[in-house]
């Protein structure tokens, strides 16, 4: 028999080493609430879309990017987090231009106290029919509302298609990629004078053709202009050969006279100046910002979701350098894998949460100061070829699931990608549980806004029409 002050004592122990254990779990999980400030983040900044076009405004990015049938916008104060910014359709054919489809490449301009947007469309999905037109705001917001300004074609009206604008010198210029006519299909680049930013005012001149074995190997392409100026010099980035293969890529001309409407005055590069490398295929497309304390340049670019994925696509966000020649220095795509330094000046702006595997589900505990809905970011991995559907599940409440596009295949690239999306916690702690299997994607990594997504696209409309 066993006194009963032993009995006592052990019972006294094992409570302790109970309370001991306890505490220790408890503490473990409240460290696995607090998560990490990100510093860096990982490609694409937008897991769907393509030819993005992002300005810097007013202390906010925009962007814009081919949906196919409609003009939609998105802001934020941080390049990174733009696709969980503020997002709204400014504009959708109607009426007249109910026929309009294949909405192709949206940019938005300020110019003259008003915003204004510049796309290619086409007339019930006949591609012969691709022109460009353009959108001008009613008021001084980029939320709009707009309306359609008409046709922004050339006085010979060819297909056209890639509407950018060049400012210099106090005048305007149209810059597009079209046919030199209807028989000779191969896409040129084109320029025009410009009597408003409505109206072009005289013919188009070619200022580039497709030449090199890189802009014609697949198909004799130039398009998608952009122009980057920098301590006075004028560049056009633009795109070249086939944007449905990986030999998609960036050529670039220079400025070298005071015209911009004499073709000699044009140089290119004799070698495109980015292209497919590290698991990064077809490059294509890019914009240009500064970071948000203006001493860094980035480029905003779409590339192929794997190799040969045709045109589907994501938007990514690199940082660029200048040459002492003072052209641009593009460098080469990143890797997939490569967490990227956040922009100089940007503030972390997400917390990093690890998974722990718990019966069929990647775990995540979280903690948010508030109730609201918060921008989601999804590493994974996805090498299946196909997409995954996977249930999620907030403190044992199911919501909707979550699909992850395939981000590689066994002939080149990484299968690791990032989706944005968005999901809705109560404030303080909660688990996170989202479905995963041998025959789904992995999940690498989650992350969360620190804030909830900001107020809609109207109120911040209304708010800047105050100031």
């Amino acid at each position: 028999m066993i006194p009963l002050k032993l009995m006592t004592l052990a019972t006294s122990i094992s409570l302790a080493i109970v309370a001991i254990e306890t505490s220790s779990a408890t503490s473990k999980v409240l460290s696995l609430h607090t998560g990490q400030v990100a510093s860096s983040f990982y490609n694409p900044i937008m897991n769907e879309n393509a030819d993005p076009w992002m300005i810097k405004w007013d202390a906010k990015y925009y962007l814009t990017a081919t949906t196919g049938d409609n003009i939609t916008l998105w802001s934020s104060n941080s390049i990174t987090n733009i696709a969980t910014g503020l997002q709204k359709t400014v504009w959708s054919p109607s009426g007249a231009r109910s026929n309009f489809q294949d909405i192709w490449s949206p940019e938005i301009y300020h110019l003259y106290h008003r915003w204004y947007v510049y796309f290619s469309a086409d007339k019930n999905g006949s591609n012969k029919t691709h022109r460009d037109y353009v959108l001008q705001s009613v008021s001084d917001s980029p939320w709009g509302p707009y309306k359609f300004a008409g046709n922004i074609n050339s006085l010979n009206s060819q297909w056209m298609i890639d509407p950018t604008i060049l400012t210099l010198r106090g005048h305007l210029y149209l810059l597009w990629s079209g046919w030199e006519d209807a028989k000779n299909q191969i896409q040129c680049l084109y320029i025009a004078p410009m009597s408003s930013p409505t109206q072009v005012s005289g013919s188009g001149v070619m200022i580039s053709s497709p030449t090199y074995s890189w802009e014609t190997s697949i198909a004799p392409i130039n398009e998608g202009p952009v122009v980057l100026q920098h301590n006075g010099h004028v560049f056009v980035i633009y795109s070249a050969n086939a944007s449905w293969t990986n030999s998609y890529c960036l050529g670039m001309l220079k400025l070298t006279g005071n015209d911009p409407l004499q073709p000699k005055a044009w140089v290119k590069s004799p070698r495109p100046v980015f292209t497919s490398a590290n698991g990064v295929y077809g490059p294509g497309r890019a914009s240009f910002v500064t970071s948000e304390d203006g001493k860094q340049y980035w480029m905003i670019y779409n590339a192929a979701r794997y190799y040969d994925s045709g045109w589907d696509r994501t938007i990514r966000a690199q940082p660029f350098t200048w040459n002492r020649n003072g052209t641009p220095n593009f460098g080469t795509p990143m890797s997939l894998n490569t967490a990227i330094p956040l922009p100089s000046g940007e503030k972390p702006n997400r917390l990093n949460y690890s998974p722990l595997q718990e019966q069929g589900h990647s775990v995540f505990y979280v903690n948010v100061p508030r109730a609201g809905t918060y921008g989601l970011y999804l590493r994974y991995k996805n090498a299946t070829g196909a997409t995954t559907t996977q249930s999620v599940d907030v403190n044992g409440h199911p919501q909707l699931p979550i699909t992850f596009p395939p981000a590689g295949n066994t002939s080149g690239g990484t299968p690791d990608s990032v989706l944005d999306s968005f999901i809705t916690l109560p404030k303080g702690r909660s688990k996170i549980q989202i479905s995963t299997n041998s025959y789904t994607s992995a999940i690498l990594q989650l992350q969360l806004t620190l804030t909830p997504v900001p107020l809609s696209a109207d109120e911040e409309s209304s708010s800047q029409l105050s100031k």
